[in-house]
This record gives structure tokens, sequence and C-alpha cells, in this order.
């Protein structure tokens, strides 16, 4: 398809201020695009910045979106090239506190994690571990443990909340095809992600819990084409509570959603974890305001603007904005001068 023909003609349209004419061609133009697509096409293949542009430009300056709405919603039917792994891709982890057992849950792990995600939510939350728990993710950058690839630790001001954790571990690695998020204190029993690996068909919008309900957020496997449908989660639950409940709702009403449900699976889990919320249990304090902000979440679960605008292509947006940087030449830098503060008089 010659982009530069379609461009070179809009603009000859736009000079002549004949706005109809452009947004035909637009639409062709669109047609045309979609129709040279590959059944998965690459990033690369989807890559087309004369398009964009020409689309943002024309409902910027004529106030017809329709070409750009269009474009959007043919290219929620796209499913672009996901290889199959023999691998978690991403393991992803808030932690707030009891980095015992974030050692038990990483200790259970039998199958190779490529990326192993943790959202570090304890900074200036004044809990007894939180320097514990820092220096043991300290040590998991510097040395990942055998099966691993790398461990990545985010480090935000304050205690993010679930929602917005998942979020950003979501948002943060879009060339995972699927993520498998799971609370800090939740064991893998023996084979259980071999299965996940199994049942898991990152070309298709799935959704798999590992456990039974009420606790099939405890830990699950999301696929990037599942959350590219129903949007990311809503941070608006903070910080713990409700996210689920509202998300399972959005997940359900997606006719698209694949949700799997594998007793023999959730059956091993269970077993392997007889407690929940480990977290909130360690201390008193943060069961106190958990029924504070428990019956605040609530609130908002009930609410009508909850279910506003929650932003179906989020994942391909976020997948098709990745900047790949070519690295940086090298050379000799000036040395580092030291940091002074104002002058003073």
């Amino acid at each position: 398809m010659d982009q530069q023909r379609f461009a070179r003609n809009y603009i000859t349209c736009l000079e002549r201020r004949d706005f109809a004419a452009a947004r035909s061609l637009l639409l062709l133009w669109v047609e045309a695009y979609f129709s040279s697509l590959p059944a998965a096409p690459s990033r690369q293949q989807l890559t087309t910045p004369d398009l964009w542009g020409c689309l943002a430009q024309y409902a910027s300056i004529s106030g017809d979106r329709t070409p750009v709405d269009d474009f959007w919603d043919r290219l929620d039917a796209i499913h672009p090239q996901r290889p199959t792994h023999d691998t978690i891709p991403l393991l992803g982890i808030p932690i707030l506190n009891r980095p015992d057992l974030l050692v038990r849950l990483i200790d259970s792990l039998d199958q190779r994690i490529e990326t192993l995600a943790i959202v570090d939510n304890s900074i200036g939350a004044g809990l007894s571990d939180s320097e514990e728990l820092g220096r043991l993710l300290a040590q998991l950058e510097r040395e990942p443990p055998a099966g691993i690839g790398q461990v990545r630790v985010a480090r935000p001001f304050g205690n993010q909340g679930v929602a917005a954790s998942w979020n950003a571990i979501l948002s943060s690695f879009p060339e995972a095809p699927y993520a498998l998020l799971v609370n800090n204190d939740v064991v893998f029993a023996p084979g259980v992600l071999a299965r996940v690996i199994e049942r898991i068909d990152p070309r298709r919008p799935q959704f798999l819990p590992l456990l039974p309900p009420p606790q099939e957020f405890s830990a699950f496997a999301l696929t990037a084409a599942a959350w590219n449908r129903v949007g990311l989660f809503d941070a608006n639950f903070h910080p713990a509570y409700c996210e689920d409940l509202d998300y399972a709702e959005r997940l359900r009403s997606c006719e698209a959603i694949d949700w799997i449900t594998c007793e023999a699976l959730q059956s091993l889990q269970e077993q392997a974890n007889p407690t929940r919320s480990a977290t909130i249990a360690s201390d008193p304090r943060l069961e106190a305001c958990n029924r504070t902000t428990y019956l605040l979440n609530c609130l908002w679960l009930h609410s009508t603007r909850r279910r506003e605008n929650p932003h179906p292509g989020t994942w391909m947006r976020r997948w098709l904005s990745q900047w790949s940087l070519e690295p940086a030449p090298c050379s000799d830098p000036d040395p580092v001068r030291p940091v002074s503060g104002a002058r003073r008089s």
C-alpha cells in the first residue's frame, strides 16, 4: 500500500478545503491499511505514522471524529503476533509488608520466569519490616534467584494500592503476551505453573484464575489481549478490595473474553493456600485502616460513574507507542561535578 500517495492526496484535499473528499479518502485509506495486514501483524507492520497523523489532523480541523473512531474500532479486532512461551513471561507482585512471605512465594516457583516485577508499596508506610523488605528487594534486583531472568522493582512515593500496582506492572511490560499477577502471601502448588503455561493462549483475550471464588484475584493470569479489551484496573479502588469485583464484572460483560475455570488447578492451589489476607492480618493498624477504606471502596463499587469509560484499547496503544532506541554512542563524559547549593551572599 502506497502510504505516501494517500498522504499526498489527503493534503491536496485539505488545501482545497474539500473536507468531504478528505473524509472519503481517509476512510478508504483506513480500509486499505487494514486489508493489507496479515492475520497476525507485527508491531512494525501495524505502525503507520502517516495515517495516524492525517486522521488526527482531520479530526482537529473538521471536528469530525468518525474516521478516527472507525480506525480505533478496527484496531480492536486485530490480534498481533504473540509468540508461545514455555516460561512465564511476566510475574507481577505488589507488596506492602511481610518479606518472609515473598521469599516463600519465590521458593515455590517451579517454572522459569522471564521477568519478576515487584511494586514496593512499603515506602513511607511506617511498617516495622519496611527496611528488611527494602534490603530483600535490592538483593533480588542484584542477584535474581535461579530460574528468574530479571527482577524489576518499582518504588513509588507511597502505597499505590493493588489496582494501581497491577496497572503499573501491565503497562510497563506491554511486550509480555500475558502476566501472572499474585498477592505476595500466595504460594504455588507443584505443577500449577506448568498447567498455566499449557492452558493460556497468548493470542486470545483470556483470564485464568488460579483459585476458586472469592479468591480468584489473589492469583490469576491475564493476557494482553484481555486487558486490551476491557482496559486496566480501576485505581479509584484504593488501597485494596473491590477492584476485583469491578474487573470481574467488566470481564464477564465482554463477550470476547475467555474466562477459563480449571477446577483441578484451583483445587491444588487452594490446598497449598489455606490462609488468606496475610498482609492485613499481620498488623492490627492495617486492619483498622482497611475497615474504613473497604467501605469507601464499596461505595465506589455501587456508583454509576464507576462504569463510565474504562478505555478499551489501552494495551494496543501502549504496545505501539514504545520507544525503541538504538544504544547511545560511547563517549568520554565530563567529570561529574558536585552539586552545590544556592549561592550565599
